[in-house]
């Protein structure tokens, strides 16, 4: 995942090289047009490096830099290609007067400048039609890559889900293999006792009460069998990895890598659940390129998870079940879970997950 991470820098670092290249092949790179020009090139070309994480501000800044070359120098087609490329990136900017607002004002700008030294066609109206279709070319990208992080959303709360019904089947498995066969056993032997032993009254009577105490727990087993039944076999769900593998691979972008093996075994369960619903919400409800950060504090007797999201998308209706049912489960353990709007933005959910120590086994 990190190395995912470092991979978009990477090419957005090559990206910002290729269109450095290309304006020197294009001649306008320094120093024939002096130093100034070296300032102008550079405030287009180093921005694209951070176009992901702040489309809008890198747009103003490149469509700024390029502005003033366009109106100093003698202008090239191929000094307004680094805006071509801040137009693809900013439709993934979260206000729609930083995608609408300030791409049309950019197309426009560059458009009259190219507009004196190639005139209303060839300047003015080639150079807006690029720009929109640079812009319309991003949408679609947006689009499509936030479709691709539904769908990996869904997918992955498919397969969590699946494998809570796994986890039942295997509960029912090993009731009916254990607890029902021992009571069955149980019951057998009281049966035979009371059939051939030599009991007094008040014997028979407390080997009644306990025949009936057991056939009431086996029917209590069978019924909590057909609850949990389920003809599937258990196949490996994905684990808190996996899940934040496939969810970074569909958009999220993880702060750094989370210190998961600070968690006990005993909080391990509830911990890979909480991390991994939170990270599908935060995918979910805002899109491709939120951050979440995920701070673990574990101590002897607690874990406290700590994960917060740099954006506060809206909900979808019906949305939240998942996260209730963890508090649920916290609390009648002992924890807690909240979940909320950060102070300085975003979202955030805490959860104190209690682990107190086992206790130790009696030697005699």
């Amino acid at each position: 995942m990190r190395w995912f991470r470092d991979r978009k820098t990477v090419l957005d670092l090559g990206t910002a090289v290729l269109v450095a290249v290309l304006v020197g092949v294009g001649g306008a790179w320094p120093p024939a047009v002096g130093w100034s020009g070296v300032a102008l090139v550079t405030g287009q070309v180093l921005p694209l490096v951070f176009r992901r994480r702040f489309p809008g501000w890198v747009l103003a800044v490149v469509t700024a830099a390029t502005l003033a070359r366009l109106l100093t120098t003698q202008p090239h087609n191929i000094d307004y290609v680094p805006v071509l490329i801040a137009l693809y990136t900013v439709p993934s900017a979260r206000r729609a007067s930083v995608r609408w607002g300030l791409g049309g004002l950019s197309a426009a700008a560059i458009g009259a400048a190219m507009t004196v030294s190639k005139g209303p066609v060839d300047g003015a109206l080639l150079t807006v039609a690029v720009c929109v279709v640079a812009w319309l070319l991003g949408t679609e990208r947006q689009r499509h890559a936030a479709e691709r992080a539904e769908f990996a959303t869904q997918r992955t709360r498919f397969r969590l889900e699946r494998l809570a019904a796994e986890r039942r089947a295997q509960t029912a498995r090993q009731l009916h293999d254990t607890l029902a066969r021992t009571t069955t056993v149980m019951l057998v032997q009281a049966e035979a006792l009371l059939a051939v032993g030599e009991l007094t009254g008040a014997d028979r009577a407390r080997v009644d009460a306990m025949l009936a105490a057991g056939r009431d727990a086996l029917s209590q087993v069978r019924e909590t069998l057909r609850e949990l039944r389920d003809d599937g076999e258990s196949r490996p769900g994905p684990g808190v990895a996996a899940v934040l593998a496939e969810l970074s691979a569909a958009g999220l972008v993880l702060e750094e890598e989370p210190a998961l093996h600070r968690i006990p075994d005993r909080a391990r369960d509830l911990a890979d659940r909480i991390v991994s619903e939170a990270a599908i919400n935060a995918l979910r409800h805002n899109g491709p390129g939120v951050r979440l950060g995920i701070g673990v504090e574990a101590t002897a007797e607690s874990v406290r998870l700590v994960l917060r999201n740099d954006r506060r998308g809206q909900p979808t209706e019906g949305s939240g079940y998942g996260l209730e049912s963890l508090r649920a489960q916290l609390a009648a353990r002992g924890g807690s879970l909240e979940a909320g709007p950060a102070a300085n933005g975003g979202w955030t959910v805490v959860a104190v997950i209690p682990c107190p120590a086992e206790p130790a086994t009696a030697t005699r």
